[in-house]
């Protein structure tokens, strides 16, 4: 268990949040920290709505989104539909002010990149926290929507 997963649990104890959140770690498998390497680049263009959205929505909404354990702490990211862009995109990171969440064009500065990516990122916790690490496919899906640009499409 990672320190951040601790007081994560420390800190919604004894609060109804503490059960939900163990209780979907252990259906999940708690598999945050593990992770896949990204596809190669396409070549194509790479659609927020039709292709990272439909990520953000199996994957990240159920903590990131009104009413979520994002809210419980006061993390004001966001990434339901018609919110995301303006929540990651040239966006100061809530657990560090020296990180952007996306810059446009490059991944490898990007937090939300780093933090899907790699299994040590330099703030936080490998994502998504609970449930299982994001597909191949799915990484490079949103490596290549950042280096494109991270446009609103």
């Amino acid at each position: 268990m990672s320190y951040d997963r601790v007081h994560i649990f420390e800190a919604l104890r004894p609060g109804r949040w503490a059960v939900c959140a163990i209780g979907i770690g252990l259906l999940a498998g708690c598999q945050g920290g593990g992770v896949n390497a990204p596809a190669p680049p396409t070549g194509e263009t790479v659609s927020l709505s039709g292709d990272i959205q439909p990520i953000f929505n199996s994957a990240c909404v159920s903590c990131h989104a009104d009413g979520t354990i994002s809210s419980a702490f006061g993390n004001p990211l966001r990434l339901t539909s018609g919110r995301a862009h303006a929540n990651l995109v040239d966006r100061r990171s809530f657990q560090s002010a020296n990180w952007t969440l996306v810059v446009p064009g490059d991944s490898s500065a990007s937090l939300l990149w780093l933090k899907v990516s790699r299994a040590d990122p330099p703030v936080g916790s490998t994502m998504p926290l609970f449930g299982s690490p994001l597909s191949s496919r799915q990484l490079g899906l949103i490596r290549d929507w950042i280096d494109q640009g991270a446009l609103d499409n």
